[in-house]
């Protein structure tokens, strides 16, 4: 493969990534915000709230989404648990979505160096089996020379 076309794939597998990452983060701080915010506007009324402020609701938006879910606050509503069930999925989507970055990262690093390795490799045969058809080459030559001499001396016998 050409450094030409494997820059290309390397600026490709990039700009993927790059896509992949923006994504997940419009995605991520969408569920943030939306997700807190609902959860503040459905439970602010209620007496046994545990989330007390829109700053207490996006620091759980924040834990749920992350998986990481401290207990310190928690939605005590149907509403505001569905809500904390679909932000728990996006957070789900989101660490996959950030998962997979990584991935494609690496798996371009290794198929690259795979890649070099391979090259080199090949080149390394390429100029094993050039030096060994030169050698045929040579000795070739030699027979031919041989063989040239042995019918010139049997026609000159035969004169």
């Amino acid at each position: 493969m050409t450094d030409q076309v494997a820059r290309k794939e390397r600026s490709t597998t990039a700009a993927t990534a790059r896509r992949i990452s923006a994504v997940v983060t419009l995605v991520a701080a969408t569920a943030l915000l939306l997700g807190g915010s609902a959860m503040w506007l459905i439970e602010r009324e209620e007496p046994s709230r545990t989330v007390d402020s829109w700053g207490d609701a996006l620091w759980w938006a924040v834990t749920t989404l992350t998986t990481v879910g401290y207990g310190d606050h928690i939605p005590v509503t149907t509403t505001g648990r569905l809500i904390a069930v679909a932000l728990m999925a996006v957070g789900v989507a989101v660490l996959g979505g950030v998962a997979a970055v990584v991935a494609l990262v690496v798996a371009q690093a290794v198929a690259a160096a795979e890649e070099r390795a391979l090259e080199a490799e090949t080149e390394a045969v390429e100029h094993r089996i050039e030096a060994r058809l030169d050698a045929l080459d040579a000795r070739l030559a030699r027979i031919e020379d041989r063989l040239r001499l042995v019918a010139e001396r049997a026609e000159a016998d035969r004169r």
